[in-house]
């Protein structure tokens, strides 16, 4: 299946978050004395699988939508579509999860690289989500106080 350009898009801006919120953490480590190959190994390992799993999940809400989307359907498949649709999403929140944190047990046990510069990355999309909304609310009020002076 063909990625979306919409999951293309969420998965890149995604991924810049990622970077900047790297980069900004093997900062703090070369400020603090810290760093070192296995920090930097650490994060990015982490980084590219934070980025690989929200691409995984946006590939799975779009197979899901587009089943979703074939054809009308009845009340009662609806409700069971539904019901399907929130069992199939919980199974891959599940084994994306437990991926997750095999993948990172790896990098740190197996590849010995830094464990918090290995954990944290894990962290960044979210964070990335969260500062979105931060800053894409401040941009929208700000732009509704613009047009409140206009007016």
């Amino acid at each position: 299946m063909k990625p979306q350009k919409a999951v293309l898009r969420e998965t890149g801006r995604i991924a810049a978050g990622v970077a900047v919120l790297t980069a900004l953490m093997l900062a703090i480590y070369v400020a603090l004395g810290q760093f070192s190959v296995k920090a930097l190994l650490g994060g990015l390992y982490s980084a590219l699988l934070a980025v690989a799993n929200f691409f995984v999940m946006g590939m799975t809400v779009q197979s899901i939508t587009d089943e979703a989307g074939k054809r009308q359907r009845s009340d009662e498949e609806i409700e069971a579509l539904t019901t399907k649709m929130k069992a199939r999403m919980q199974t891959s929140f599940t084994l994306r999860k437990f991926a997750m944190i095999a993948l990172l047990i790896v990098g740190i046990a197996v590849f010995k690289f830094d464990a918090l510069a290995t954990l944290l990355p894990a962290l960044f999309p979210t964070a990335t989500i969260y500062l979105r909304r931060i800053f894409g609310s401040f941009r929208s009020n700000k732009s509704k106080d613009v047009n409140n002076l206009e007016s």
